[in-house]
């Protein structure tokens, strides 16, 4: 489906940055603040306008899709260290303790040269997204996610 541009009214700009803003609500409520901020913020100014509604619903969408991802992600990170442990506890009550030692070792590394990296990288990018949106917001033009799947349409 492709969207007509749409233009923000002076009047909706400061409530629509508001909104883009809201997920910084996580720093005060971890885990579910950033998810109830851009709720509360579209709940508060999507009676005011279609823009403010639409920039509402595009933003509670990205901070759904992105816990979603990390979700999922942590999820896995989880299983994979935790079965590279289990090897290693296994192949070292086997009796080949370097086997053990390898796939101990083996899942620290993952863990540390892998894991690690994603992780940060799944913290910054919705920080990046959410300043990239206040400036084209606060331009005047609507901002459209990446990455975002439409839960609200």
């Amino acid at each position: 489906m492709i969207r007509s541009p749409l233009t923000i009214p002076e009047p909706d700009r400061t409530p629509a940055i508001i909104t883009h803003l809201s997920p910084l609500a996580g720093f005060l409520i971890p885990t579910l603040g950033n998810l109830l901020g851009p709720l509360v913020a579209w709940l508060a100014f999507r009676d005011r306008s279609r823009a403010l509604d639409e920039q509402g619903k595009e933003a509670l969408n990205f901070q759904l899709s992105w816990w979603l991802y990390s979700l999922v992600l942590g999820v896995l990170a989880f299983v994979l260290f935790s079965l590279g442990l289990l090897g290693g506890a296994v192949g070292a009550a086997a009796g080949a303790p370097d086997l053990g030692a390898f796939a101990f070792l083996g899942s620290f590394g993952a863990f540390f040269l892998f894991f690690l990296p994603v992780l940060l990288i799944v913290s910054v990018v919705p920080f990046v997204f959410m300043i990239l949106a206040v400036v084209r917001v606060s331009a005047g033009q609507a901002y459209h996610y990446p990455l975002s799947i439409r839960f609200l349409k």
